[in-house]
């Protein structure tokens, strides 16, 4: 009996020694999700909206060819290159934009203040930027002299503007007036027109609206979560 049991004991020792070895190997060997890959973050890019908001004329004497030259520059300060193929910005319905707008001035009464009405825009249309032009002065007068008798031409002339809007990216209302006057020798370069281009690009510059949307990367590469999540707010 005794001969038999030592060989049972060297037997199940055996079998021991195994089993621990494959289970020493099982516990050491990193598993196979160890070993892989960390999952990549899923990105995008929003896209910019922005509301850029018909011209508002409150003379009553601004020409045709004065509003679409002041619409062309309104136009070209927000240019995108490429825009219609990468899509970095979409540019809101104007019918759309000008209505919110007028509902929003309209509920703050008499005393309504654009760029507050243009933060509401913003909010109600989810845009990054709400931007639009006020031209509040606008006349040219040429005439004879009569002072000096010596039948030269003169020109009075005067243009204001006021660049409103709102820039959600920094969360900053836009006021940025301008204004040019002239009274003088008659030349092209002091007519009403030429004088509100000069004034509005002056209010373009103290606006900024550009940092608004520019640089375009700022937001490439978000993690979708928080792109989510802005939507959201």
């Amino acid at each position: 009996m005794r001969p038999r049991n030592i060989c049972a004991s060297l037997v199940l020792a055996c079998l021991l020694a195994l089993g621990g070895t494959a289970l020493g190997a099982e516990a050491t060997d990193p598993a196979p999700e160890a070993n892989a890959p960390p999952a990549e973050t899923q990105t995008v890019r929003r896209t910019k909206r922005v509301a850029l908001i018909p011209l508002i004329d409150r003379t009553g004497w601004l020409t045709k060819s004065a509003a679409e030259s002041l619409t062309d520059r309104m136009d070209r300060e927000l240019h995108i290159p490429l825009n219609d193929t990468m899509h970095w910005a979409e540019f809101l319905n104007e019918d759309e934009t000008a209505a919110a707008l007028k509902e929003a001035l309209a509920a703050q009464g008499k005393k309504a203040k654009p760029e507050l009405a243009a933060r509401e825009v913003a909010q109600k249309l989810d845009a990054d930027l709400v931007l639009f032009l006020v031209v509040n002065q606008f006349y040219q007068h040429i005439f004879h002299s009569i002072f000096f008798g010596d039948g030269e031409l003169y020109i009075e002339s005067a243009a204001s503007v006021v660049v409103y809007g709102y820039d959600a990216r920094h969360d900053r209302l836009i006021k940025a007036p301008a204004s040019r006057f002239e009274h003088t020798e008659y030349l092209p370069a002091y007519e009403a027109e030429v004088l509100a281009l000069e004034a509005l690009d002056e209010a373009l510059r103290e606006a900024n609206a550009k940092s608004a949307i520019f640089p375009l990367s700022e937001d490439d590469g978000a993690p979708a979560a928080q792109t989510a999540q802005r939507a959201q707010n």
